[in-house]
């Protein structure tokens, strides 16, 4: 599963007199789900921290057991595998992450749609080998990426394909969801703390000395260079881009990760999007969705979910980086000067 950093995280921590950060934080690194994942526990003692810590990463790794791709022995290798010949019984966690791939899937009209494994593949994403496809080869898999091929039957804890052939991809998706099990586990150990796993965030409490959390939106054409800054509580933050997780053919052209399932094409409609919300499953999947709809259309979606905010920073006729900001977002994103917000 692949990920790409854009969002950053901006709190500052402001310490109680006396007291060092290493007496009320820890931190740790590790390498899971195709990217380098932090988990920040604050507050309690550094025993528990270290335990809540190692029980966050458990849950991450348990999500990649299960979701990954790459992982010929995970669960979603074996409904790939078998869900065209038979329904596939799957476990609670999976299930949850198909039926919310699915509702996101019928809200955005297919715009947001995990049966597009084959043109990720078809472009040479899943193996890093860039193929710019033939229109007979996207015709060829035309068929098989729709959303409408993946059935979930949630009383069975079931799924099955319509037709051989169908892959499921959760890359846009089951990053949200491990992040968000993992700064449950923060939670249920009484510590304030986030989970960053590159475009998925999830912050759990507080910052130390804060009362807010406040998350950065890079500027695409200066990555050291922030668009603006979204102030939010407890909850998740999940941001797709191209910038970062792109193939370069042997032509010299660059292709963004971020296919759009209709056209079976890289999408252009956006520089990038970054959603807040407290469910960070629907928040991964509502950035990629919005992404491949575009400004008006990506906004308009975003507002029809009341809990949920979003950033979507676009490409004007003459070239510069304009943004559009979702409702719920009104007076809690703060633009820099250079952006046009509307």
């Amino acid at each position: 599963m692949k990920s790409l950093a854009v969002a950053v995280l901006s709190a500052a921590f402001c310490l109680p007199l006396h007291a060092r950060a290493d007496d009320v934080v820890t931190r740790a690194f590790r390498f899971l789900m195709g990217t380098s994942i932090r988990v920040e526990a604050q507050g309690g003692d550094e025993e528990g921290r270290a335990a809540a810590i190692d029980e966050a990463f458990a849950a991450v790794e348990e999500v990649d057991r299960l979701m990954s791709n790459y992982r010929p022995d995970s669960e979603l290798s074996e409904v790939n595998r078998s869900a065209a010949a038979r329904p596939a019984r799957v476990s609670d966690p999976l299930l949850r992450v198909l039926e919310a791939a699915q509702s996101m899937s019928r809200a955005s009209d297919g715009a947001f749609d995990v049966t597009v494994g084959p043109a990720v593949k078809l472009w040479g994403f899943f193996d890093k080998h860039p193929h710019e496809p033939t229109g007979a080869e996207l015709q060829a898999i035309r068929p098989l990426v729709n959303f409408r091929n993946l059935v979930v039957d949630g009383p069975s804890r079931t799924v099955r394909f319509v037709r051989p052939g169908v892959d499921l991809d959760l890359g846009g998706i089951a990053k949200g969801f491990a992040v968000e099990l993992a700064a449950g586990v923060l939670r249920r150990h009484g510590l304030n703390g986030l989970v960053d796993a590159g475009g998925n965030q999830y912050m759990v409490g507080k910052p130390l000395g804060k009362r807010q959390w406040s998350v950065g939106v890079r500027d695409p054409d200066a990555p050291n260079r922030l668009l603006g800054a979204i102030d939010m509580t407890e909850g998740s933050v999940s941001t797709s881009a191209n910038d970062s997780n792109f193939l370069v053919s042997s032509d010299g052209r660059r292709y963004g990760h971020l296919l759009d399932p209709r056209t079976l094409r890289p999408s252009t409609a956006c520089e990038s999007v970054t959603i807040v919300s407290k469910d960070g499953t629907l928040a991964d999947a509502m950035s990629k969705a919005a992404f491949v709809l575009g400004p008006q259309d990506g906004i308009a979606l975003i507002d029809s979910y009341p809990d949920m905010g979003g950033v979507v920073a676009y490409r004007r006729s003459d070239g510069r980086v304009a943004l559009r900001i979702s409702k719920a977002l009104a007076g809690k994103f703060h633009p820099a000067a250079s952006p046009t917000s509307r």
